[in-house]
């Protein structure tokens, strides 16, 4: 008996990872969080026989982009676990999916997004028919006016990667039919925990007034942490954008002071292919040991010999 599989994506991420797209210029990745459901119906048959139908679907409520492409894995496709451990947190055991956006008209599964995908299958422990990868592209029409947001869900089932069925509620159905109403979440059932309503005696009116109260109250205590955890996203973005820049300029640096050493070496190089030949005897400068022997055969040759007679014989006259 065959399983059948989907994607329930709702509405609030489904808008949330539209908006992550549209502020991306190439293209983004990221991980998708929710749970997966496994509903079983049963149905009795004309003939009073019992039949139970089991469906899965892959409930999506909530989408973590990464702060760039290619951060939990390297060129070659291979996942760096400590990484996207470290990245996640404890949002770690509710990644449903993953998915890519890239800014163009078609977009292929490659092979190194196939790896990627069975490395994250095992890491994550989810079977392979239920662990899925949403690719998203973006076309945009000649004078800038319309832009088309496409997505398809693959997994890779019996040898082959193939396409889920989507399901957004209350999404391009006609308006005559009834809106499906999604399970309340466990914050809201907190918040009407918390008011300890009594329903026997409570009128309407006064029950939505409260749970309206509550419910804001609890969206601007959200607002407020979620816009410190914000800035405190954006010290540390400008603070890895500093280390970066300094990280660069030290290179840099580095660079021009390994440079005029080398061009010393080549100089030193150059100065000694282009110096001349060592001097012959002739040219060289004399030894003082020598040019005082040269003097004294000066002194003793007979020239000066006959100066020095002549100068006394004028003396004697």
């Amino acid at each position: 008996m065959v399983t059948p599989v989907s994607v329930s994506l709702s509405g609030p991420a489904f808008s949330f990872l539209l908006y992550e797209n549209s502020k991306c210029r190439f293209q983004q990745e990221g991980f998708l969080l929710g749970k997966i459901i496994r509903k079983e119906t049963k149905t009795i048959t004309d003939n009073d026989q019992q039949q139970v139908n089991v469906s899965i679907t892959v409930k999506i409520n909530s989408v973590m982009p990464l702060p760039q492409t290619h951060y939990f894995y390297n060129g070659v496709g291979k996942v760096d676990e400590h990484k996207l451990r470290e990245f996640l947190g404890n949002q770690f055991d509710t990644v449903v999916a993953w998915y890519k956006y890239q800014k163009i008209s078609s977009f292929k599964f490659t092979l190194r997004n196939k790896t990627i995908h069975r490395q994250l299958t095992e890491l994550f422990k989810i079977s392979p028919e239920l662990f899925t990868c949403c690719l998203l592209i973006n076309e945009i029409s000649d004078n800038g006016s319309t832009h088309l947001y496409s997505q398809a869900f693959m997994r890779y089932h019996n040898g082959v990667y193939d396409k889920l069925s989507i399901h957004i509620p209350n999404l391009s159905e006609p308006n005559n039919t009834y809106k499906e109403s999604e399970p309340a979440s466990d914050t809201f059932n907190k918040i009407l925990k918390d008011l300890k309503i009594d329903k026997n005696n409570a009128q309407g009116l006064v029950v939505i007034s409260k749970i309206q109260s509550a419910v804001q109250k609890h969206v601007d205590t959200v607002i407020k942490d979620l816009s410190e955890a914000e800035k405190y996203l954006h010290e540390l973005e400008e603070e890895v954008k500093q280390l970066e820049m300094m990280k660069k300029l030290k290179q840099l640096n580095e660079v021009d002071i390994k440079e005029p050493q080398d061009t010393k070496r080549v100089e030193n190089v150059f100065s000694e292919e282009s110096s001349p030949e060592p001097q012959s005897k002739s040219n060289r400068p004399r030894d003082p040991i020598d040019s005082t022997s040269s003097q004294d055969s000066q002194e003793n040759s007979p020239v000066v010999q006959r100066k020095a007679t002549r100068g006394a014989r004028k003396g004697q006259g």
